[in-house]
C-alpha cells in the first residue's frame, strides 16, 4: 500500500478516535466543564492545540513539509495541556480510546520522519504552485 493512502487512514482513524473520545466524555460521564471552574490559560492552551493539530492534518494530507513539526508542536501542547490540567475521572472506553489515538499518532510521526514518504514532503510554497498548475 502506498505511504499516502496509509498517512490518510491514520489520519482519518485519529479524527474518529477523538470525535469518539469526545462523544464518551459528555455521553459516559456527562462531563460538560460546567461544574470546573473555567481557567482562561487552559482554554486558550486547548484551543491552540485543536487548531494546531487540524492545520498539521491538512497538511500532513497535503505532504507540505511544515505541518510535521506543527504536528509534534501540537503533541507537546497536548502534554503541557494535561500536565497543568486538574485530574479527570475517566472509563475504561475513555482510556482505551486515548491509547489508540496516541498509538495512531504515533504510528503518523513514524511515517513521516522516518519512512520513505519524508522525502516526497515539500514547501507550502510549492504545494500552492501546484495547486494552481491543476487548477488551470
Amino acid at each position: 500500500m502506498k505511504h499516502e493512502r496509509v498517512l490518510l487512514i491514520l489520519i482519518l482513524s485519529e479524527v474518529a478516535l477523538v470525535g469518539f473520545g469526545i462523544l464518551t466524555r459528555f455521553v459516559l460521564l456527562g462531563d460538560s466543564g460546567a461544574a470546573r471552574s473555567p481557567n482562561t490559560l487552559l482554554t486558550a492552551l486547548w484551543i491552540s492545540i485543536v487548531v494546531a493539530t487540524v492545520v498539521s492534518w491538512i497538511g500532513l494530507l497535503n505532504l507540505v513539509r511544515g505541518a510535521r513539526p506543527l504536528y509534534l508542536a501540537s503533541w507537546a501542547g497536548y502534554f503541557v495541556f494535561i500536565i497543568l490540567s486538574e485530574p479527570m475521572a475517566s472509563t475504561a472506553i475513555d482510556t482505551v480510546t486515548q491509547l489508540l489515538a496516541a498509538l495512531t499518532s504515533g504510528s503518523i510521526i513514524g511515517l513521516v520522519y522516518f519512512s520513505e514518504l519524508r522525502a516526497r514532503f515539500r514547501t507550502l510554497a510549492e504545494a500552492v504552485r501546484e495547486v494552481r498548475q491543476g487548477a488551470s
